[in-house]
């Protein structure tokens, strides 16, 4: 069963409803949500395979929380499909941190020395489709240029 989105998102349009659907779900898992810029980001390249073992694109979403002081990374799992949490969400601060790196594509890669890592790109605007054929645009070039710029200090960092 896809969750319904509630009645008020029906009737907002794509990016503030993409925003605030985003923000629900990080709210709802992170103590101290507050703290913490949001960004959209997508792992556009990871793989996987359909029912018949085809290779298709499986991109993977996420509600990245960043915050300067201290600095850290809260990377939450979305459902893309139903716009629903999709995991458990991992911190990443100085104390756990393995790597952080920016990729040749402009993608990032970040790893807890406990072997989690995470490949994701945030983008200025990006687009999400969901199992009910409800399209979402969203438009983040503010907050992605702080984010770019918070990403310059923490792979510094690591």
């Amino acid at each position: 069963m896809t969750p319904q989105l509630p009645h008020d998102l029906h009737d907002q349009s794509g990016s503030d409803a993409l925003k605030t659907i985003l923000r629900g779900i990080f709210d709802s898992q992170i103590p101290n949500y507050g703290d913490y810029n949001l960004v959209f980001a997508a792992n556009e390249r990871r793989e996987g395979r359909d029912a018949h073992g085809a290779r298709i694109n499986r991109p993977r979403y996420y509600v990245i929380g960043y915050r300067w002081q201290p600095a850290e990374l809260m990377v939450a799992p979305v459902n893309g499909q139903t716009l629903t949490g999709g995991g458990v969400p991992v911190e990443l601060n100085m104390t756990n941190l393995s790597h952080a790196i920016r990729l040749t594509d402009g993608d990032y890669e970040v790893g807890t020395n406990t072997g989690r890592t995470f490949r994701f790109g945030v983008t200025a605007e990006a687009a999400l489709r969901t199992s009910s054929d409800r399209q979402f645009r969203l438009e983040q070039a503010d907050d992605c240029a702080d984010f770019e710029l918070f990403m310059q200090a923490f792979i510094g960092m690591a």
